[in-house]
C-alpha cells in the first residue's frame, strides 16, 4: 500500500465518503482520485466525469471504501 495516513485523515475520508453514494459531486472527484492514488501508491490520471468512466470510478471508491474497514 501507498501513504500512511493519520487519524485526522482518516475521520475526514470516512466523513467524505459517507456523503457519496451512487453520484460523486464534481466538486469530490479530484479528491477521491487523489486519495485513491494515495492508497495504493499510484499516480494514476484521473479519468473524465463522463459514464464510460464509471469503472474507473467505481475501482476508486471501491478502494478507498475497503481501506477504510480497517479502520471500523
Amino acid at each position: 500500500m501507498g501513504y500512511n495516513f493519520n487519524e485526522e485523515e482518516i475521520r475526514v475520508i470516512k466523513e467524505r465518503m459517507s456523503k457519496i453514494t451512487s453520484h460523486i459531486p464534481n466538486n469530490q472527484a479530484k479528491w477521491l482520485w487523489d486519495t485513491y492514488n494515495r492508497i495504493k501508491g499510484t499516480n494514476e490520471k484521473q479519468p473524465c466525469s463522463c459514464g464510460s468512466s464509471g469503472n474507473l470510478w467505481k475501482k476508486g471508491v471501491d478502494t478507498i471504501n475497503v481501506f477504510l474497514k480497517k479502520y471500523d
